[in-house]
């Protein structure tokens, strides 16, 4: 049986009869994967907590004929301590999503091995907000995967924005078309394309959420100082409403953890009866 080395990210975990796990993980070298964790339920269990979610962690492995197994397992990095903030439990279990859906198995990505890295640093960082963060974030992994969204130029008819101010102080941007959408082709869109649903149709940002877009694409992800200042006191929340969109496009869904992690904190916020 050949055994390996490996690092990666524990992005979920599933139960797999009694006592084991099916672990989905994502390293640099060999993408999105799963692996066995063999009596990881049980009370005393040899891998302890160091198969926390999102934990970095390098592992040793028996390749198996359907399933590797996981042997060993070491903590590299851990969020444990970060996950327990309900706000970057959510970012993280949505980076854990979107990676998951997004990245076909066995097919390595570097760059998307290295931005998730560089998110972890920064959700344990208190001074970074997590929802600048996903937004960061979204933008970091459409690049990778080569689905960049075009800010520079319109995405249907290539016209360069250059710097020449957005009509109306608000740029059209369009999940659907791939980016911003010059004057020109906004009024151009059909009915349907116009008033299709929130992931594929058209929205509108004010032209300094869209600046900050722009900057977002170079802020150093695991910084919580380069993430404000791109944002440029643009609220995380309107940059992410941004973001959103084309993410939610490429999944051809809303994302369930931040269903889950938005109806969490409407509960929290909610008024306490008696």
């Amino acid at each position: 049986m050949k055994s390996y080395n490996l690092e990666a990210f524990v992005l979920r975990m599933r139960p797999l009869g009694e006592a084991d796990r099916i672990v989905t993980l994502f390293s640099r070298e060999r993408g999105k994967g799963h692996a066995v964790a063999k009596g990881v339920r049980k009370p005393h269990s040899k891998f302890g907590a160091r198969l926390d979610f999102f934990s970095r962690v390098q592992l040793s492995l028996h390749t198996g004929r359907s399933l590797d197994v996981i042997t060993a397992a070491q903590t590299v990095t851990s969020s444990w301590e970060s996950v327990i903030d309900p706000e970057r439990f959510g970012a993280a279990s949505y980076v854990g999503e979107i990676v998951d859906a997004l990245c076909e198995p066995d097919l390595a990505v570097e760059d998307l091995y290295d931005t998730v890295c560089q998110f972890q640093q920064g959700l344990c960082d208190k001074q970074a907000d997590p929802e600048l963060l996903i937004a960061a974030f979204d933008l970091r992994l459409l690049q990778a995967l080569g689905l960049t969204p075009e800010l520079d130029a319109c995405a249907r008819c290539g016209t360069g924005l250059g710097n020449r101010p957005l009509a109306g102080g608000r740029a059209v941007l369009s999940a659907h078309a791939g980016g911003l959408l010059c004057r020109t082709c906004s009024l151009q869109l059909t009915e349907s394309e116009r008033y299709a649903d929130e992931r594929s149709g058209v929205f509108s940002v004010k032209a300094a959420e869209f600046k900050a877009l722009r900057a977002l694409r170079e802020a150093i992800l695991g910084d919580a100082a380069s993430l404000t200042s791109a944002a440029a006191g643009c609220s995380a929340s309107s940059l992410h409403r941004a973001t959103r969109p084309f993410i939610e496009y490429q999944l051809g869904r809303r994302s369930k953890s931040l269903t889950v992690a938005g109806n969490q904190q409407h509960a929290l916020r909610a008024p306490k009866a008696g």
